[in-house]
């Protein structure tokens, strides 16, 4: 395999970091379609209990629309003064047009701000940082945002037991400026998408269009029932994919950097599972306490899960210390990204709930 070069976003530093969520939410403990011993299960080993669940009349652009005016509110910034808008989503408000020109104008953005959509998943925070910085660099753009959030719930069969407790729905917004003193920010993405049925929906796009039979929810398995405009998932798939390729990813992106676990202050992945990040945590010789974790209270809300365990998790030390961190986003594509990143006191209110 060729070797990568190192992607190095230099001259923009994160200046805040927001995160909304659902006020409705879903308990795993009084889910009626599981067995007490699945419940246990879900709870103890995979470490959720609570998810956020977004009504049919809240998408993930209202989220992160929500989250954008608490940042920008807070940091005191002139809408008009920002100059790119980027939203990475898998639910957006319509197929066509995208839904970044029409949060650059709830956000009362001008018209001259660069307003971009990018389809990612669980890997799309640090997909979209990468974008984001590099834009912000190349085009000497002063301020910028980057908006990740995913309302995932409505795309699941509600008897589908097998990921219907593991997901959740929450939107975030990450506030960026130009500063020529700021600290590099290191990135490792890659993907292999021969590997993309793993995590997918099979109808609905241009390759298989929605017909009657897409609508027609079929049993899969005992306690498993769906359709195919319904998101699938191999756990199975994705387990081994997390704690080989992603975990081998983390250890190169350490080697490249010069750096060890114990050079940095925390090393926040994506909240698929608790017991497979526990195992990636170990594998690449990070303490578990490096290692916050939002899953038992919020599930694993897609492509949000980063910024929501930043500001749950992690909030108070972003306000008031300096952070070295490893972020790492993995799953949809099948894809990862990895970023080392500094802060330094930043905003960071605490979480939204609308």
């Amino acid at each position: 395999m060729p070797k990568m070069p190192k992607l190095v976003g230099r001259g923009v530093e994160i200046s805040g970091v927001s995160a909304c969520v659902p006020s409705s939410i879903e308990d795993n403990d009084a889910l009626e379609t599981l067995s007490e011993k699945a419940r246990k299960e879900i709870i103890e080993q995979v470490g959720i209990r609570y998810r956020h669940i977004a009504p049919e009349s809240v998408t993930s652009a209202d989220l992160c629309q929500a989250a954008s005016e608490k940042l920008l509110s807070e940091l005191r910034w002139n809408p008009s003064d920002v100059g790119l808008l980027v939203f990475v989503t898998q639910t957006p408000d319509h197929l066509v047009p995208g839904s970044a020109t029409q949060l650059q104008s709830k956000l009362g953005l001008g018209a001259h701000a660069i307003s971009l959509d990018i389809n990612q998943g669980c890997a799309g925070y640090v997909y979209g940082l990468s974008v984001t910085t590099a834009m912000m660099r190349s085009f000497g753009i002063e301020k910028g945002l980057l908006l990740v959030g995913d309302t995932i719930t409505k795309m699941i069969s509600k008897e589908d037991n097998s990921i219907r407790p593991i997901f959740s729905d929450a939107g975030s917004a990450t506030a960026l400026q130009l500063n020529t003193e700021a600290p590099d920010m290191t990135f490792k993405l890659g993907s292999k998408g021969s590997e993309f049925e793993a995590i997918h929906i099979p109808d609905g796009g241009f390759r298989f269009p929605i017909d009657q039979q897409s609508l027609q929810s079929k049993k899969i398995a005992e306690g498993v029932s769906r359709s195919r405009s319904q998101l699938t998932m191999n756990g199975q798939a994705v387990f081994t994919f997390g704690l080989s390729t992603v975990a081998n990813s983390i250890q190169e992106t350490l080697k490249e950097s010069g750096l060890t676990a114990e050079d940095l202050d925390h090393v926040v992945l994506h909240q698929a599972n608790q017991l497979m990040n526990s195992s990636i945590v170990r594998k690449t010789g990070f303490r578990q306490d490096q290692a916050p974790s939002s899953l038992f209270n919020y599930g694993n809300t897609s492509c949000a899960t980063i910024p929501v365990t930043l500001v749950t998790e992690l909030g108070d030390k972003l306000r008031e210390e300096k952070l070295k961190l490893l972020l790492c986003g993995f799953g949809v594509g099948l894809s990862w990204g990895n970023v080392i990143l500094e802060t330094d006191r930043i905003v960071c209110p605490p979480i939204i709930k609308i």
